[in-house]
Parts: structure tokens; sequence; C-alpha cells
């Protein structure tokens, strides 16, 4: 591409030079022309002599005048490339991935690589899933298309998460425990949300409660419930959120919660409007509070006095 440019660049500077040629044979022209008359008139004829005179001598300023700036436009315009230098580029291209992969290469360096060969990427992400279409437009015109993966933060926008639930479900059928099921998803290259790279038992868990296949907690069998109460792990995988987090809130009280009679374990209650401000709050931004000031529990003899005065 350089060598593109370096080419386009040499033809407009040769297309500039031959306009400079013309108008400066132009300029020559009316010089030598100038001269003619001037020395063409009879010398009785004064009058006609300074005229002509005077025409000689602005014909000679206008040509020193394009003169001076033909050489100004000579500094200015870039020395041409050698054959050398012609060369050099060409063995850089060639060794552009060397360069890109060196370990002497910073990511600053990469960077200032990618700014001189592309001028934009579009990025489009299929239906909230983990797929990315790429389109890359290059400096010169030429487009590329490539696809990615980016990290998602539920199971459900998987592109393969019917395939997902097939899969575990007819590993559940053939009597395997969930690590078992767990393994052999990992052997077998499914790949889970966000950024983690294998499954967990757990995870197995949350996949076979999703199609009723498996309990949260065996023994929450024999707990009598009201109406929409929850046992923590089914309430966590229902709102798909860490069970610290929610054994966190319930700790601080923010949820509604009761022992059931056995003492076996709690129950929290949430209905359809209660499981939604939950789920508002889970996506809501943290925000993180500012310690208070310390204040000394003695106050001071300034203090003291102020108040009596007041």
């Amino acid at each position: 591409m350089s060598l593109e440019v370096a080419a386009d660049v040499e033809a407009q500077r040769q297309r500039l030079h031959q306009q400079w040629d013309k108008r400066l044979e132009r300029a020559t022209y009316e010089v030598e022309r100038a001269a003619r008359h001037y020395y063409a008139v009879e010398p009785e004829n004064r009058l006609v002599a300074r005229t002509l005179e005077r025409q000689w001598e602005q014909a000679l300023e206008a040509q020193a005048q394009l003169q001076a700036d033909h050489r100004r436009f000579l500094a200015e315009q870039p020395a041409t490339l050698s054959a050398a230098e012609r060369d050099a580029i060409r063995r850089l291209a060639s060794d552009l991935p060397a360069l890109w992969h060196a370990e002497t290469t910073t990511a600053a360096d990469r960077q200032a690589i990618i700014r001189q060969l592309v001028e934009r990427v579009v990025v489009t992400v299929q239906d909230e899933s983990e797929k990315v279409d790429l389109e890359v437009h290059w400096i010169g015109g030429h487009r590329t298309h490539a696809q990615r993966i980016r990290p998602v933060a539920r199971l459900d926008q998987l592109s393969y998460y019917p395939a997902l639930l097939a899969r575990v479900a007819a590993l559940h059928q053939q009597g395997l425990a969930r690590g078992a099921i767990a393994e052999r998803l990992n052997a077998e290259g499914w790949r889970p949300a966000k950024r983690r790279s294998t499954f967990t038992a757990e995870m197995v868990r949350s996949l076979l409660m999703r199609q009723g296949l498996s309990a949260a907690v065996s023994r929450s069998r024999s707990v009598a419930r009201e109406a929409n109460e929850w046992t923590l792990p089914e309430l966590a995988y229902a709102l798909e959120m860490p069970h610290p987090t929610l054994y966190r809130w319930l700790c601080k009280g923010d949820l509604h919660s009761r022992r059931d009679p056995g003492g076996v374990q709690g129950l929290i209650w949430a209905d359809a409007g209660e499981l939604q401000r939950l789920r508002e709050r889970r996506q809501a931004p943290r925000t993180w509070r500012q310690p208070a000031p310390q204040t000394s529990s003695e106050p001071s003899a300034g203090s003291e006095s102020g108040a009596g005065e007041a």
C-alpha cells in the first residue's frame, strides 16, 4: 500500500511539474516577445519605446516571481523513494507477521500498526448470544469477515443452550451423577457462560432443575411450604445469581423468610412481584458508601465554650 501511495504521489508530482514547465515556458516567451518589440521600435519614437520598455520590465518581474514560486514549490515537495527505500518497504511488508509477534514489539507498537492498516471494525452481536460478527475495513477498500466468541452473563444466552439442555438431560437419563455429567460436558467441549471454561456439578444441578429433573435440595421434599416459598438454593437458581449474594441479603433482613416447622432449613417468600424486585436489585449498578467521618466522643474546650455561649 505504501508503494501504491508513493506511485500515486509521484504521478501527481509529474503532473504538477508539467504545469510548472508550461507556466515557466509562457513567462520566458512573454519576456522574449517584449524584448523583440522594444528593439524593433525606431529610436526617434521615444514615447513608444518607453511604453515597450515598461512592458519588458513587467514581463521580467513576472518571470522572476514565477521562478521564485517554483523554487519554493520544489523545496516543499517530499523526496522521492529510492530503489533501496522501496526494497525496505517490501521487506517490512513481508516481515509484518514477525514484527507483530516479536517479543520487542509493545502494545503501543501494535496499535500503531493497526492504525496504518485498518480503517474501522464493525462489531455485530448475534441476538445477544456469545457469537460476535466482525467486519474489518482495511485501508485501501478491502474487507474481511470473522466471528469471535464473547462472554455472556446467562446460560440461556448461549446459542447452543437448547442443545446443552438436551445433552444434560440425556446424560442424566443414563444415570450419571452431576459431577460425572460436568466432566463429560467438559470433555466434549461444551463451554458455560461468563468467563468460566468448565462446567461444575452445581452448574449441572441448575441445568437439571430448569428441566424439572432434579431437586435443589433433597431434604426439602419433606418440608411443608406455603405459596410462593423457596429454599435458598432454589431461589438462587431461579434468579441466576450466586448463593453468597442471596445469603448476604437474607442475613441483612432484605428477604421475607421463615424457618420451617421441623427446623431443617429456612424458607424464603417471593411471589412474581418480589422476584422482579430482586432481579432489578441484582442488575442495578453498585454504589459504594463513603466512610463516615470519625468524631471524638469528648468535646474540646472550644466546643464547650461555644455551646455555653449559644
